[in-house]
């Protein structure tokens, strides 16, 4: 995928000052997790991909860092486990990690067939929410591709709301995570909602976006990782398995 600059020493030195000074003078009502804490003391990693995604703006860095921690905190992303979850969606296969890019990072699956606008969209976004931890906790800060699957989908599944959502999760909480973000197998008859897709979608994400179709869908996954439908060889087919 396409990178930008990487941070100086110095640039996250000052990041990493000015958050703990922050911290100490005007500490939030509710402590943040000692996770996330330890992610800022121990190593520089998580403020170094921060920087990175934010084109080395040290004032937005800052400000997003204090806003992660006190959502991570207050949406318990630490903890969060498949019980904390919608059981109905986290089983019926809409929202799903299985195998990985030409990069060989995971994909996570949103298969918009399985998709209603009935549906709840914070159970939703949970979902996602959960998917990305449990990847993360296993290998840090991994990143990942963000694979929405229009495969079979019509008008009644597209949901622009919810798409919003998604993007808005990974821009504001996340924005160091996608490697890439495909839209496979596009119908025709929903290009033109979703050109207003990418009207909303920020220029970070447009530089990584990509639209597929089984012929071409081969240059960011290989034919082993493709499923079936997609026009691969992996026959697939979702069951939820605990980490």
């Amino acid at each position: 995928m396409p990178t930008g600059p990487q941070p100086s020493a110095e640039q996250v030195n000052e990041v990493k000052t000015r958050f703990l000074a922050k911290l100490k003078s005007e500490p939030p009502a509710v402590p943040f997790h000692a996770s996330d804490l330890a992610r800022i003391n121990d190593n520089d990693i998580w403020i170094t991909v921060l920087l990175e995604a934010y084109k080395l703006d040290v004032e937005k860095t800052i400000t997003r860092l204090w806003e992660n921690c006190e959502w991570r905190q207050s949406y318990g992303t630490n903890n969060i486990t498949e019980k904390d979850v919608n059981q109905e969606y986290l089983n019926d296969g809409e929202i799903y990690v299985h195998n990985q890019d030409h990069e060989g990072k995971p994909l996570l699956i949103v298969d918009f067939s399985k998709h209603s606008k009935s549906k709840n969209q914070d159970d939703l976004i949970r979902l996602i929410v959960y998917w990305v931890e449990r990847i993360q906790r296993k290998d840090y800060l991994q990143k990942m591709t963000l694979f929405m699957d229009m495969t079979n989908a019509g008008l009644s599944n597209l949901d622009l709301d919810f798409i919003k959502a998604i993007i808005n999760l990974f821009e504001t909480k996340y924005p160091y995570t996608p490697n890439y973000i495909i839209v496979h197998q596009l119908p025709f008859l929903l290009n033109a909602a979703f050109k207003v897709v990418k009207t909303f979608m920020p220029a970070e994400a447009l530089e990584i976006l990509r639209v597929t179709t089984k012929k071409d869908i081969t240059q960011y996954v290989n034919q082993d990782n493709c499923l079936k439908i997609w026009g691969g060889n992996d026959d697939y087919k979702f069951k939820f398995e605990s980490a």
